[in-house]
């Protein structure tokens, strides 16, 4: 079986809180954010070579002992589904954990995994309220039905992990001036959230972003963020932990 394979990042100690993981990045996304940091990866070129899932799997291999799962990342993993199951498959089969970063475009496949038993943790992207025109503006490509997979995948996602089905769930917004950048914004996103484990507001990096206009702004400041996530901590009723993530201070829970 083949793979459209990024990168590998043989230890990553940011990628899941508290874990030491393998970090994956598979090629092609279904949608087109302006401020995508990994923007090489959204297409399949050409003139890529496929790589064999035996590739990763020896990789994973490799670093067994040094680690406590792996984070398939991206692009969008679960558009490989078949080749994310047997790499979640041989992970697991090593007794080790699989936790999966997703747009949420694909609720099925997520199913699927987790109901196979080949799941533990989903972070799960939820980059504007769940309304067309705010989604628009957040990321190219996105239509009703996006809205509908990914309002499903956070009903999904919970349910598992009511069910215990996976043991860890975190729904994450990227703010940068300009897309989900207000208090609304914000409390929209978090009151849609039915359960999760956290529930992350991530300092964007406009110097990585693939929109040259994104690039020639400012990040938005800790301060201001933190204010941003203290406004809607009221609305957070299905989150247990409310997180701020920033490039100089790392996580810090909202009180």
């Amino acid at each position: 079986m083949k793979i459209n394979l990024g990168d590998i990042i043989p230890t990553s100690t940011l990628d899941w809180p508290g874990k030491v993981v393998l970090v994956i990045f598979t090629r092609g996304c279904p949608l087109r954010c302006p401020y995508c940091s990994n923007a090489k990866l959204i297409d399949v070129p050409e003139d890529y070579e496929p790589k064999d899932v035996e590739f990763v799997t020896a990789e994973i291999a490799r670093a067994a002992d040094f680690i406590d799962g792996i984070v398939m990342s991206g692009g969008e993993p679960f558009m490989q589904g078949a080749a994310l199951r047997e790499i979640a498959a041989f992970t697991k089969d090593r007794g080790l954990l699989v936790g999966v970063h997703t747009n949420g475009a694909y609720p099925e496949r997520i199913a699927g995994l987790a109901n196979e038993g080949l799941l533990d943790a989903v972070f799960l992207d939820v980059k504007a309220p769940l309304e067309l025109a705010a989604y628009t503006n957040a990321c190219g490509g996105a239509d009703e039905s996006t809205l509908r997979a990914i309002k499903a995948s956070l009903e999904l996602c919970c349910g598992l992990r009511v069910e215990n089905k996976i043991s860890y769930f975190e729904v994450r917004t990227t703010v940068f001036k300009g897309i989900s950048d207000t208090p609304e914004d914000i409390a929209k996103i978090v009151s849609s959230i039915p359960c999760a484990d956290s529930y992350v507001i991530q300092q964007g990096r406009p110097e990585v972003a693939m929109d040259e206009r994104l690039q020639k702004t400012d990040a938005i400041m800790r301060n201001d963020l933190y204010e941003l996530a203290k406004t809607a901590k009221s609305s957070a009723k299905g989150v247990k932990v409310l997180k701020l993530r920033t490039h100089s201070f790392g996580d810090e829970i909202v009180n």
